[in-house]
C-alpha cells in the first residue's frame, strides 16, 4: 500500500477530545488498527520519522493501548474518549494488519494548551492511507 501523512485543521464540534476516527473512502472493507508504542512530553521529527521523548505517568492502559476495527467501505467508525491523557502519544497505525509504506507513526496529544485533538486514520481510493489531526470545540474530559 501506499500512503501519505498530514493534519487536518477542520473544526470538529461534537466529538470530544482525545476520541479517535477510522473512516474507509476504499470501495473495499479494510482492518484498520492503532497501537502506542511510547509514550511522552514532547514530540519529535528526526531523519527517521515521528518520536516522543520525556518521562510520563500514565495508567498502564493508556501506555499498552490498541484497537482495530474492521471498517466497511463508506464507513466511519468513531471511538470516544479513547486517550484519556494530555501526553503525547507516539501512534502507530496498521491496515489490514500491516504497517502502510508511509505515514503509519503519528505523535498525538489529545489536548494542549491551545488545541483539544481528535485523530483519524483514514483509508483512501486504492488503499491509500493518511492520518489526520482536527481540532474540537468539545473539551470531552479535559475541561479546564
Amino acid at each position: 500500500m501506499s500512503g501519505f501523512a498530514g493534519c487536518s485543521v477542520f473544526q470538529s464540534d461534537d466529538i470530544p477530545a482525545g476520541s479517535l476516527q477510522f473512516k474507509n473512502q476504499d470501495n473495499l472493507p479494510h482492518v484498520i488498527g492503532i497501537s502506542v508504542v511510547d509514550i511522552g512530553t514532547d514530540a519529535e521529527t528526526d531523519s527517521d520519522g515521528y518520536s516522543v521523548s520525556g518521562n510520563v505517568t500514565v495508567r498502564p492502559q493508556q501506555r499498552e493501548l490498541t484497537a482495530s476495527s474492521s471498517v466497511a467501505p463508506g464507513e466511519t467508525q468513531t471511538f470516544r474518549n479513547i486517550f484519556t491523557e494530555s501526553v503525547y502519544y507516539l501512534v502507530e497505525f496498521t491496515i489490514d494488519g500491516t504497517l502502510p509504506e508511509t505515514g503509519g507513526r503519528v505523535p498525538f496529544n489529545p489536548s494542549t494548551r491551545e488545541y483539544d485533538n481528535v485523530l483519524e486514520g483514514v483509508v483512501y481510493a486504492a488503499g491509500e492511507f493518511s492520518w489526520k489531526i482536527s481540532t474540537t470545540d468539545n473539551t470531552g474530559r479535559f475541561k479546564q
